[in-house]
């Protein structure tokens, strides 16, 4: 079963994680670690094996009640960290009900510390597009090279955007004709 499960296709071991109820990032532990599965998730592993590998290539069906929000990847919160934001980077999509959110929105990965103990690495960030930053409040900045960063926004003045971090404590300062736009952002903990 393990070769089966290293050959999935792109998108396919998140959608198994999601099948099993876990979190996809627990699912690529396990897998590392090559712990045994419990029977039933043996079976349940088994069951998405044999599926129609059409059906595994289908994309969500859209419901009436939740949006699919893509997840980007991964954002170092320490030292250099930027994120790519090319669509072509999708790893996952998470259904998210609606209502919930304000406006188009992406979800990213944090690794890193320089945000603890407010985010934590390996914490999902919900990034909210054109929705206006609020001193204090995580976000996104975009920069113009197509990288983003999460940090706490302080402000903006005198041609400079301000930012701060945690760990350790310091201030970010970017200059302004860098930076593309910057959008909310707010930990996801899915229930």
């Amino acid at each position: 079963m393990d070769d089966r499960l290293k050959n999935l296709r792109r998108g396919a071991k998140s959608r198994l994680a999601r099948y099993l109820d876990l979190d996809p990032s627990d699912l690529s532990r396990r897998l590392k670690r090559k712990g045994e599965p419990t029977a039933s998730q043996a079976k349940r592993i088994e069951a998405f094996l044999e599926a129609d590998p059409a059906a595994e290539q289908a994309e969500p069906v859209q419901s009436a009640n939740v949006q699919h929000v893509p997840v980007f990847g991964y954002a170092a919160a320490g030292g250099d960290d930027r994120v790519a934001l090319a669509s072509d980077q999708i790893l996952d999509q998470v259904a998210v009900p609606n209502g919930l959110l304000r406006g188009d929105a992406f979800i990213v990965r944090l690794v890193g510390e320089s945000m603890y103990p407010r985010l934590r690495s390996g914490e999902a960030v919900m990034v909210e597009r054109n929705v206006p930053p609020v001193r204090n409040d995580d976000v996104l900045v975009e920069l113009t090279d197509g990288s983003g960063l999460i940090k706490e926004y302080r402000g903006q003045r005198d041609g400079y955007l301000f930012l701060f971090q945690y760990n350790p404590e310091q201030e970010v300062r970017i200059p302004l004709i860098k930076v593309q736009s910057i959008h909310a952002a707010w930990p996801w903990r899915r229930r």
